[in-house]
This record gives structure tokens, C-alpha cells and sequence, in this order.
């Protein structure tokens, strides 16, 4: 094994085990009924999508194929290392006439150019760099009103077009209009018009 694998190697062994002791349990999306991001501290984006699977004349291999084809358009487009490729099929399979595909983003980014919806990730401070406005009243778990404050500049948020479900690598404090909050870690975009957000404790 080469010098450079076997650090990686070492870097995800570490990253495993520092999980493993702050009691954080890695999101695998095995559970989810419905189409869910999971995304993770690095930002890295594990997308199940779970569907009716009606017609009869489409298969799993026949979907598959389709979605690998089109990863390998966008991997050549993008022009990524082989050995880190930006966007992976993981796995296709079908149960109860319903298909459920999941796919691993290395970026937000990633996930947005591959589905053309917006996917952000990152500190609020950031955001507004990158021209996402978090209005400065949300709502709490609570239902209650939320302000936002100058210490939560360094707070991690997601902004997201999308109407799926989330589960976050932090707790979610505060979101804006439309967002259900499903539990300390989940959310559900469904009844969103528009760009939502969440504001996480960390």
C-alpha cells in the first residue's frame, strides 16, 4: 500500500473513532420511508431517494444503468480524481412496488450541480459571502420566535430549494417558514414555496 492510501486510511480510521467516542452515530438512511439528505460535519451529502415504482417495463438494473451513466457524465464534465470521485451510486433496490436509490455527494456543491437544486452547507457568516440571506426572525423547536444574534455568525446553516427531508450533523435551533422540525436532527422541506433554512447549534 502506498504512502498516500495508507494515510488516507489512517485519516478515516481517526475520523471513525473520534465519532465513536463523542457518541455520534454515523447516518446510514436504512429507516427513511421518504426521499432524505443526510448530510455529515464535512459536508459530504448521502441522498436516499425513495419512489413508487409502478412500471412494470422499468427495472432496477435498467435504473441503474441510467443513473450510473449519467454519474459518469458528470465525473468526466467535472474532471475529478478517480480515486475520489465527486458523486457515487451506491446502491439501487426495489421492495413493496417502491425503488430506493442511495447516492453519496462528497460536496453540497456537488449534490446541487448533479440535481440542479441548491444545496448549501456552512457557517452563517459564510453564507452571506455566498449571497444566501437568513431572515433575522426564524422559529425555535418550540414554535417560539428566534432572533438572530451576532454570536450566530459561526453557527452552522443549510440552505436548501429542495422539499425533501433532512437530518443534520448538529442540532437544529431555529428555521425558517414552512420547515417542520421532525426531531433535534431531522426536518422536513415538504411544505416550503421557496428557499428555507436551518440554523444549527454548532
Amino acid at each position: 500500500m502506498s504512502e498516500k492510501k495508507t494515510a488516507r486510511a489512517l485519516m478515516c480510521l481517526i475520523s471513525i473513532l473520534l465519532l465513536a467516542g463523542c457518541g455520534k452515530k454515523e447516518w446510514t438512511g436504512e429507516d427513511v420511508g421518504v426521499t432524505t439528505l443526510g448530510i455529515d460535519r464535512d459536508g459530504r451529502v448521502l441522498e436516499i431517494v425513495v419512489e413508487d415504482f409502478g412500471e412494470s417495463y422499468y427495472d432496477c438494473q435498467e435504473l441503474r444503468g441510467t443513473i450510473e451513466s449519467e454519474i459518469a457524465d458528470y465525473v468526466s464534465e467535472a474532471g475529478s480524481p478517480e480515486d475520489e470521485p465527486p458523486v457515487v451510486l451506491n446502491d439501487v433496490s426495489e421492495s413493496d412496488n417502491r425503488v430506493r436509490t442511495s447516492i453519496l455527494y462528497q460536496t453540497p456543491e456537488d449534490y446541487g450541480a448533479f440535481t440542479q437544486e441548491t444545496l448549501y452547507y456552512g457557517t452563517l457568516r459564510q453564507a452571506g459571502l455566498r449571497g444566501f440571506e437568513m431572515p433575522s426572525v426564524l422559529t425555535d423547536a418550540e414554535g417560539a420566535s428566534y432572533t438572530i444574534r451576532d454570536e450566530d455568525a459561526n453557527r452552522h446553516v443549510i440552505f436548501t430549494d429542495g422539499h425533501d427531508h433532512i437530518v443534520t450533523p448538529y442540532k437544529i435551533i431555529a428555521c425558517t417558514k414552512g420547515v417542520i422540525l421532525v426531531s433535534e436532527t431531522e426536518a422536513d422541506f415538504s411544505g416550503t414555496e421557496k428557499r428555507a433554512a436551518l440554523l444549527l447549534a454548532k
